[in-house]
């Protein structure tokens, strides 16, 4: 029994085992709990009767199954019982859910347990970060409002929606006041960006993910998102807001720039303030990003110093290549861990 009273584990353990299955499956428990409890801010009350019984059977079977079943006492009192039949074959993950489902409460929907779970883990949470920044990037992050009531437990790597979501509840400091009350999609979009109209609470979850692609999620790193998010800057603007750079349009390409740089004198000026900005959006995302960047610079001070065709193509080229390689290196390993 946990010390709080919330926890307990039966166990037929081998008395010349001096170990066993109790002791291991009493704190692997008692931990996750805690991990919760103190990432989302949720108490720890001493109890009088378990919310939560573990039963490790004798291990005499193939069944490695974890088998969570939520009982009513009858006082009304909720209680999960968890059932290992081979408690050392058992899935680690399918028996922390269990163990969460049975501490947030019956009335928590699953996607709600397997976000609070994903997102308690940093590397997790970091990159279902960068997975939904990546979609809301390609217009494919579903309306806003529609997200949270349609929201499902995600598999692969449809599991960052519930984890992003998560993250989301924990900065708002949400989950004991989700715990405690009845809500439905609707009143959580309300309760995340502080507004009653769909079409705002839209606008209020791109400006969380806007800010979000402005910081740096994990210093040193760059993975997919982080290229994207640069390669979105491989762009030029004129001095002047709302004058057009070149041949009317107010964005140029840096490929077409070097076509207009010999005669297009507002196109020179617009790379050489570009030269003082793209190093800010490699600033803490690796050295590898850096570099590249750094290749791009090179190309803009040439560009605005009206170089030859021939020398800015070539840096540019430089500079394409190295980030080609660097999204190729990148794609092969988001391929691995599939």
């Amino acid at each position: 029994m946990s010390s709080d009273g919330f926890i307990r584990v039966v166990a037929n353990d081998d008395p010349r085992d001096e170990v066993g299955f109790r002791l291991p499956i009493l704190a692997f428990a008692g931990k996750t709990i805690d991990a919760l409890a103190k990432v989302f801010d949720l108490k720890r009350d001493r109890v009088t009767e378990a919310g939560l019984i573990i039963y490790a059977m004798d291990g005499r079977t193939n069944d490695t199954r974890v088998i969570v079943r939520p009982e009513t006492r009858p006082s009304g009192a909720r209680v999960v019982k968890i059932f290992l039949p081979s408690p050392g074959y058992s899935d680690l993950d399918d028996l922390r859910t269990g163990i969460a489902r049975a501490f947030l409460g019956a009335e928590i929907p699953d996607w709600v347990v397997q976000g609070v779970l994903r997102c308690g883990d940093d590397f997790t949470r970091r990159e279902d970060e960068r997975f939904v920044l990546e979609l809301w990037s390609h217009a494919r992050l579903p309306f806003f409002p529609a997200l949270c009531t349609d929201l499902r437990v995600g598999k692969g790597r449809a599991a960052a929606l519930p984890g992003y979501l998560a993250g989301w509840i924990r900065e708002k400091k949400l989950l004991p006041k989700l715990i405690r009350e009845k809500w439905d999609g609707a009143r959580l979009a309300e309760l995340l960006t502080g507004e009653t109209d769909p079409m705002r609470q839209d606008r209020a979850s791109d400006e969380r993910l806007a800010r979000l692609a402005r910081s740096v999620l994990e210093p040193g790193e760059c993975g997919v998102w982080e290229l994207d998010f640069f390669s979105s800057r491989l762009s030029l603007y004129a001095p002047v807001f709302g004058v057009p750079v070149a041949r009317g349009e107010f964005t140029c390409s840096f490929r077409d720039a070097i076509a207009e740089s010999g005669t297009n004198l507002l196109v020179r000026a617009a790379a050489f303030l570009k030269t003082r900005e793209m190093p800010l959006y490699a600033l803490g995302r690796g050295d590898e990003l850096q570099d590249i960047a750094n290749d791009y610079v090179r190309f803009l001070f040439s560009l605005a110093g009206g170089e030859e065709t021939e020398k800015l193509t070539a840096l540019l080229d430089r500079a394409d290549s190295r980030l080609e390689k660097a999204y190729e290196k990148r794609r092969k390993n988001n391929n691995r861990q599939r």
